[in-house]
């Protein structure tokens, strides 16, 4: 059996689609405009700088004195001094109306990223027993390291507290080996390596060939440097970390 609605039913209900229709969400404010673009730079700054775990706060401060401006188009937003994160400086700027608003905005990030985990003597070659993952504010993330295989040849050229953040400014490749120092040459074909002692002749950091005597033959010869006190033949083909 078909059952009818009242009049005053039907009717409302043809009049629901419209009315839902004509529900219109309000424009972000320029607040909110401001604190996305914020937002957004400071997560391609993370990305940027590989940060594992970034957290992110932001704070608006809109303009003193402000009036609720409306603007025809969307406005343009451009960071204007980002240099501190704490203390950024946006511009909102309606070309159709004509006017244009600076916002502060208020940044905190932090990460995880290395940081000594014992005392470190300074321009000592730095290991992995040396660091640790530790989440940290970050003024400057350009400034902090968090692979630990960006330290391999490194040294601090400082000491180094435990705790301390691990700061790319203080890093110096680390002198591996010394003039005088006994080390150990290693010969690798294939699976088979082959080690001799020897002296060197010359400093050395990684990567860079110095000269080192063969205490058993005498003779002296061109090496690589690849570890603390241990070099390769110059000749011979590096070998992958």
């Amino acid at each position: 059996m078909l059952m009818r609605l009242p009049f005053m039913k039907m009717c409302c209900l043809a009049m629901l689609p419209a009315m839902v229709t004509g529900v219109s969400v309000a424009a972000p404010s320029g607040t909110e405009l401001v604190e996305n673009a914020a937002r957004r730079w400071l997560e391609e700054l993370a990305q940027r700088h590989a940060l594992q775990e970034p957290l992110l706060t932001l704070r608006v401060v809109p303009p003193t004195g402000r009036t609720p401006k409306t603007c025809a188009t969307p406005p343009e937003i451009s960071a204007l001094d980002t240099r501190q994160i704490s203390r950024m400086r946006f511009a909102l700027a309606c070309t159709s109306g004509n006017w244009r608003e600076e916002y502060l905005v208020r940044g905190a990030l932090s990460a995880r990223v290395l940081v000594a985990a014992t005392r470190i003597e300074a321009r000592r070659p730095l290991t992995e027993d040396d660091v640790k993952l530790e989440r940290r504010d970050l003024p400057n993330p350009a400034e902090t390291v968090a692979d630990v295989e960006e330290l391999a040849g490194q040294a601090s050229r400082r000491a180094l507290q435990p705790g301390q953040v691990i700061n790319r400014r203080t890093l110096a490749p680390a002198l591996l080996v010394r003039r005088g120092a006994n080390v150990r040459i290693m010969a690798r074909n294939g699976n088979i390596a082959v080690a001799a002692a020897g002296q060197a002749v010359d400093n050395g950091h990684q990567g860079e060939t110095i000269s080192v005597r063969n205490l058993t033959s005498g003779k002296l010869i061109r090496a690589r440097v690849v570890g603390i006190d241990e070099v390769e033949p110059a000749d011979a083909m590096p070998q992958s970390p």
